[in-house]
């Protein structure tokens, strides 16, 4: 299979690819990556051009686009050898730069319609995170300082959709996945998701997004505690979970809102921060979080809501209701005696402990629906 990793500097995509083809190959499956960025520079040193790391940018578009020609002519030479289900590519490449304050285009559609891959990915983190390996990775200090906290969440949703439109011109199914999440996230989708369905069978595994009140949750070890125990044994029925703790971009805003001067230092991600450009941010923190999570929801079977509060949870209760509308079923498990009206109209079914959600669930993946 032939699957196209995309996402921003700093994102961590082509350590995330590598990490699935190792968990890959670990599982029985060859997988070999293929970085076009270093492939062009490579393709420039045979040619005894000599471009600094921090200058191939300010190329013009004529000699980039015959750099990465030549990468992608190279690879449609030994494409054909990944054809099937034994043996995947996985390849790492931009979809846009947003270099000077200006986006340019990093992608070659003549190519990947040529290539045809089966799967694109959209590999997405933290804003904390991204801002985290410009700084400290060697390879990515002519990155540092050039992006603030609002242009990489543009140049985020700007990659995002990008990828999204060519996978859907060219056919292929499109995910969002974190980089931070567990190589394991991307080998079920790839292998347990897209490899049966390429071969005319059901899915292996069912996917499903996890909603739960983060706010009304958060200190709350017992919770925590039990939300993990749901989680993993989800897993082990053979659920693919979506959780939206997998990005935590308010995490700035909470700081920033905390913070007692402009530049401040936090320590989840190790990284001082201006106040002031965080919450310039701020719009843009809150709606890319929202829309994130809906995103998860549109790539997935099913929603199961874990509501152990009394009180109303406007974006469990936000994400119930896009659920119910985009055709999503929502399992919904209530701990407390009464329910809001509002959480039982939009449930597909409600459960009141972990046991019965669980068997449920997995009747549902042994029978092969999502009912």
């Amino acid at each position: 299979m032939i699957v196209v990793g995309t996402g921003i500097t700093g994102v961590g995509r082509t350590h995330y690819l590598r990490s699935v083809a190792e968990y890959s190959r670990q599982n029985g499956i060859s997988a070999d990556v293929v970085d076009i960025g270093p492939r062009m520079f490579e393709k420039a040193s045979s040619l005894r051009i000599k471009i600094p790391g921090d200058k191939i940018l300010d190329l013009d578009t004529t000699t980039l686009r015959f750099l990465r020609a030549t990468v992608f002519e190279e690879i449609t030479s030994y494409v054909d050898d990944y054809r099937g289900f034994d043996k995947d590519l996985m390849i790492s490449l931009h979809m846009s730069f947003r270099w000077s304050k200006v986006l340019m285009p990093a992608f070659d559609y003549y190519y990947l319609n040529k290539i045809k891959p089966d799967i694109y990915c959209s590999l997405i983190d933290s804003v904390g995170n991204i801002l985290r390996r410009l700084e400290e990775e060697p390879d990515l200090a002519h990155w540092k300082d050039k992006l603030s906290v609002k242009e990489i969440l543009i140049w985020l949703d700007e990659e995002m959709f990008t990828t999204e439109i060519v996978a859907d011109i060219l056919g292929a199914p499109h995910y969002m996945l974190p980089s931070s999440a567990s190589p394991s996230l991307m080998y079920d989708v790839v292998n347990m998701v897209e490899k049966p369905i390429m071969r005319g069978e059901r899915p292996r595994k069912l996917k499903a997004y996890i909603s739960y009140p983060m706010t009304m949750t958060k200190g709350d070890v017992e919770f925590e505690e039990s939300r993990r125990e749901l989680v993993e044994r989800l897993k082990r029925e053979g659920v693919i979970i979506f959780d939206p703790a997998m990005i935590e971009d308010m995490l700035l805003l909470e700081r920033a809102r905390e913070a007692d001067s402009n530049n401040f230092y936090i320590e989840e991600y190790g990284i001082y921060i201006s106040r002031e450009e965080v919450l310039d941010a701020e719009k843009y923190i809150i709606d890319h979080t929202v829309h994130r999570d809906y995103r998860f929801i549109d790539q997935s079977d099913m929603v199961i809501v874990y509501y152990p509060v009394k009180e109303l949870s406007a974006g469990v209760l936000s994400e119930m209701i896009y659920a119910h509308t985009h055709m999503k079923n929502v399992y919904a498990l209530f701990t407390q005696k009464d329910v809001s009206p509002f959480f039982l109209n939009y449930s597909t079914k409600i459960f009141r402990d972990i046991d019965s959600l669980v068997e449920f669930i997995s009747n549902l993946i042994h029978k092969g629906q999502n009912e």
